[in-house]
C-alpha cells in the first residue's frame, strides 16, 4: 500500500495546481478593465503629444508679406485736399448728422405712436411714390399743371443723369474722385429745391397734402438757456428764424449758425393758436426739437 501514497500526493499536488489556476483565472476574468481608448482619444493623446505653436511659429509658417511703406499721417492727407474739398467734406458730415438726427426721432416718434394706448391716430395720407402721384399732389397742392409736369420730369432727368454718372466712375474707378465731383456738380448746376421752384405758401401746401411733417416743434427747453431768456417754451411751434420760413427742424439748425454768432435774430412761434415774436442770440438755442404735422393756414 505504500507505493500508492506517492501517486495520491502528486494528484493532490496537480489538483491543487489546477485549482489554484482556476482561481487566477476567474480573478482575472472577473477584474475590471480600463475602458478602450476610441479613436478620439487616441486623436486627442496624440495632438496633446505633439508640441503646441506659439505665436512666433505661427506666424513664422505664413508667407512674407512685402515691406509696405507706413501711411501717411492725418496731417499730411489734410494737406493733400484742397480747401474746396475740405469744405465739402465737411458738409457732407453736417448734413449726415442731420439726416441720422431726423431718423432718430422719426424712429422714436413710430415707437411711441405703436406703444400708445387709446386716442384717435392721426390719418395721413400716403407719400406719392409714382411720378404720377406726384403730379397730382403738386396740382393738389395748388402748382399749375404744365408747371408739375415739368417738375417731375426735370426731377426724375436729373436722377438718371446721376445714376448713369456713378455707374460709369465706378466702372472706370474715378468714382469719390475730383473728376466725379466736378461732373456731379455740373448735373446739379441748373438745380432748384422744389421750395425755390414752387414757392413756400405751396411748398406748405404741398408737405401737408403729401402726409408729410411741415412744423418745427419744441419738445423742451433747456433751463437757463438762450430759448429759456427769450421765453420759448415746450409745444411752442417755430415758424420763422431770422424773417426765413421754416418746415423742417434740420433748417433750424442750419441757420443758426449762419451770420453772424451772437446777433440777434427775430423768432416767430405760433403757441394756443396765437403768433409770438421774440427776440434771440444767433447761436446754440438750448432746445430739443421734433417735427408736426399742422394744416396750413387758409
Amino acid at each position: 500500500m505504500q507505493p500508492a501514497v506517492p501517486v495520491l500526493s502528486a494528484v493532490f499536488a496537480a489538483g491543487s495546481l489546477i485549482g489554484a489556476a482556476a482561481v487566477a483565472g476567474y480573478l482575472a476574468m472577473t477584474e475590471p478593465q480600463p475602458p478602450a481608448s476610441s479613436d478620439a482619444d487616441r486623436v486627442a493623446e496624440m495632438a496633446s503629444a505633439m508640441p503646441l505653436p506659439t505665436a512666433l511659429s505661427v506666424t513664422e509658417d505664413l508667407d512674407p508679406t512685402p515691406d509696405v511703406p507706413p501711411a501717411k499721417s492725418d496731417g499730411s492727407a489734410r494737406d493733400a485736399l484742397t480747401p474746396r474739398a475740405l469744405r465739402d467734406l465737411e458738409s457732407q458730415i453736417t448734413d449726415l448728422r442731420v439726416r441720422l438726427a431726423s431718423v432718430e426721432q422719426t424712429m422714436n416718434r413710430v415707437l411711441s405712436a405703436s406703444t400708445a394706448t387709446g386716442g384717435a391716430q392721426e390719418d395721413r395720407p400716403p407719400a406719392p411714390r409714382t411720378a404720377d402721384e406726384r403730379r397730382g399732389a403738386l396740382v393738389a397742392a395748388g402748382v399749375d399743371p404744365g408747371m408739375a409736369e415739368d417738375l417731375v420730369l426735370k426731377e426724375a432727368q436729373r436722377s438718371l443723369e446721376r445714376l448713369s454718372l456713378r455707374d460709369q466712375a465706378i466702372r472706370e474707378g474715378w468714382v469719390g474722385t475730383a473728376q466725379y465731383r466736378e461732373e456731379l456738380s455740373r448735373i446739379n448746376a441748373d438745380e432748384r429745391s422744389l421750395r425755390e421752384e414752387i414757392g413756400d405758401d405751396i411748398y406748405d401746401r404741398y408737405l401737408y397734402g403729401t402726409g408729410a411733417d411741415n412744423r418745427v416743434k419744441v419738445d423742451s427747453v433747456i433751463p437757463g438757456s438762450a430759448a429759456e431768456i427769450a421765453g420759448l417754451q415746450a409745444g411752442d411751434l417755430i415758424e420763422s428764424y431770422a424773417d426765413e420760413r421754416l418746415f423742417d427742424f434740420s433748417e433750424l439748425r442750419s441757420k443758426t449758425t449762419e451770420g453772424e454768432y451772437g446777433e440777434q435774430v427775430a423768432v416767430q412761434v405760433r403757441r394756443g393758436g396765437r403768433v409770438i415774436e421774440t427776440w434771440v442770440p444767433r447761436g446754440p438755442l438750448g432746445v430739443t426739437l421734433d417735427s408736426a404735422r399742422i394744416g396750413p393756414a387758409p
